[in-house]
């Protein structure tokens, strides 16, 4: 499937379903032909792993996200895009356990080399932005190589 330059899946709430919209989870919306489709993010879900399997191929340029629900790091990976930090700030302002959490979930899935960061690349990229504080508390991970 070839895709386009804009994010074809955006990490959203489904609350067509809930009598209190408060109660929504995150999940997915992917925008095909038109035609907009939830998918829940469960590992049980053929289209999640899908979605998993594009972002392994593609990379996050192909997801958008513009709430990062309760900012806590969950199976939607809004966590893994670039403006993920900034979500955190303008809902929670400088909270730094969200903050601190948020780049402590990152560090440890680009040392682990875990989607989306099987690539050393991009991997670097968050290992080296991290402070020394997160890397010192994970410093039993091995290097990444």
């Amino acid at each position: 499937m070839a895709y386009p330059t804009k994010p074809i899946y955006k990490i959203a709430r489904d609350t067509r379903m809930l009598s209190n919209p408060s109660e929504a989870e995150d999940g997915l919306i992917l925008t095909k032909d038109g035609v907009q489709y939830y998918i829940p993010p469960d590992t049980g879900n053929r289209h999640y792993q899908m979605y998993l399997e594009d972002i392994k191929t593609h990379g996050m340029s192909i997801v958008s996200c513009d709430d990062c629900g309760y900012g806590i790091p969950n199976d939607s990976m809004w966590q893994y895009l670039d403006n993920a930090e900034q979500l955190v700030i303008d809902k929670y302002g400088s909270d730094s356990d969200k903050l601190t959490a948020l780049r402590e979930d990152r560090y440890v899935r680009a040392m682990t080399a875990k989607t989306p960061y099987e690539s050393k690349v991009e991997a670097y990229k968050i290992i080296d932005g991290t402070p020394q504080e997160i890397k010192d508390k994970n410093r039993h991970l091995p290097m990444r190589r």
